[in-house]
């Protein structure tokens, strides 16, 4: 079985919108932030998680994606790397 690129798997404006999922930074959150976030959950504390998550699983998820199509020596063609890589993009959000 041959190797394919992204580009021949799935759709172009897919891709494109990993990319641009892909340049955005990830946030970073502490454990002491989250335990302290969560402790007294309450509505507002679970919406204001829920709009975090939805933006920010799509920012990992992208980038997971593009860091494994930009392996070096040729490891972003081999079969493994490319099943890996295909099921994050599985998981990235279609807006």
């Amino acid at each position: 079985m041959a190797a394919k690129k992204a580009i021949e798997t799935f759709s172009k404006s897919l891709i494109e919108e990993v990319h641009k999922w892909g340049c955005f930074k990830q946030t970073g959150v502490s454990l002491r932030y989250m335990m302290d976030f969560g402790s007294k959950p309450t509505s507002k504390n679970l919406l204001i998680s829920a709009q975090f998550l939805h933006k920010e699983l799509a920012i990992r998820i992208a980038r997971r994606a593009v860091e494994l199509e930009r392996l070096p020596c040729d490891l972003s063609q081999k079969p493994a790397v490319l099943k890996v890589r295909d099921w994050y993009l599985g998981f990235v959000p279609r807006y």
